[in-house]
């Protein structure tokens, strides 16, 4: 078992990143979309997932939540659902124009958030940031 104060130490990371990010927040960077909606239409754009099976198993959340948040934004006219050609019972997912706009806006915000996220650090503090950042990818993400 860790000890107490390193566990304490990593939470209160988790807690102050989940914050100063706005993952709290009902709606991402200003938008109409939650934050779970503007990840799905991310992983459409930047990592061509047009399953929702696959989105589901990559973001790791319940199908049937993944399929209800598709539902809202095929609503709002940011995705269009297309009935797949190999599998009668299965939809493949494709981003509408608003639904590209909507996804090229928060990458872009995204980019923006990081920018703001090191301004103020010297040019080799931002160095340790990102090498920190790479350690723990490494570390908890390997292979990726």
């Amino acid at each position: 078992m860790l000890p107490l104060d390193k566990v304490s130490k990593v939470r209160e990371f988790n807690r102050s990143y989940t914050e100063l990010l706005g993952l709290l927040n009902k709606k991402v960077f200003d938008t109409n979309i939650s934050w779970q909606e503007g990840r799905i239409l991310l992983e459409i754009k930047l990592n061509h997932l047009i399953n929702p099976k696959e989105i589901a198993t990559t973001l790791k959340i319940d199908k049937s939540y993944t399929s209800r948040i598709i539902n809202r934004l095929t609503k709002q006219g940011f995705l269009q659902k297309i009935p797949s050609p190999t599998d009668s019972r299965s939809v493949q997912l494709k981003l509408t124009s608003s639904g590209e706009a909507m996804a090229n806006d928060l990458d872009r915000k995204s980019d923006d958030q990081v920018e703001q996220l090191v301004a103020n650090l010297s040019a080799e503090q931002q160095a340790q940031f990102y090498q920190a950042v790479e350690t723990i990818n490494q570390l908890l993400f390997p292979g990726k």
